[in-house]
């Protein structure tokens, strides 16, 4: 009994253990200017342990919490959704469009980026957590992704903001 609870104790205190691997060696594209031009970045830190869909200029993609996605930036119009599928219905997106921008309105913006976020659907008379979409900047997303469970992001500060304006005040 004795080892067994010897056992657990170091299982318990490995598994609060955390690693920190610089995501920017093992995403080359993130830390080289020339490679990281012409791309969206699409980081998920929505802590929901079922894969989601991510569907970048109509290319769709599986991710998973505290995976990074990279897609080509097109010319002109591009569009960031995330969503889950359910016999094939896409939900649990917050909004019904997906975040979309145009290239040409800020042509000196060569990467774009963005993160996945748990959120509340303001829209429904129940408040349950969907997906949201946000675009950050560089430095907001590097911070991410180096640490996914920080509180001290844009995203998070935004989810905030709403929950507070929608419930507080």
């Amino acid at each position: 009994m004795k080892l067994f609870n010897s056992f657990i104790a170091i299982i318990f205190i490995s598994s609060c253990a955390t690693t920190n691997i610089d995501q920017r060696q093992v995403i080359p594209e993130l830390s080289d200017p020339d490679l990281k031009k012409g791309k969206i970045f699409v980081f998920s830190n929505q802590v929901d342990p079922r894969s989601m869909n991510i569907r970048v200029n109509n290319e769709v993609r599986k991710i998973k919490h505290t995976q990074t996605q990279i897609f080509d930036l097109k010319e002109g119009q591009n569009s960031v959704f995330s969503f889950m599928s359910i016999a094939g219905n896409e939900q649990e997106n917050c909004d019904d469009q997906p975040y979309t921008f145009d290239t040409k309105t800020f042509p000196e913006v060569e990467t774009y980026y963005f993160l996945i976020q748990k959120g509340y659907d303001k829209n429904k008379i129940l408040k349950i957590l969907c997906f949201k979409d946000f675009e950050v900047s560089e430095e907001a997303f590097l911070r991410q992704i180096e640490n996914p469970r920080s509180l001290g992001n844009e995203a998070f500060q935004s989810i905030f903001n709403d929950f507070m304006n929608e419930f507080v005040f």
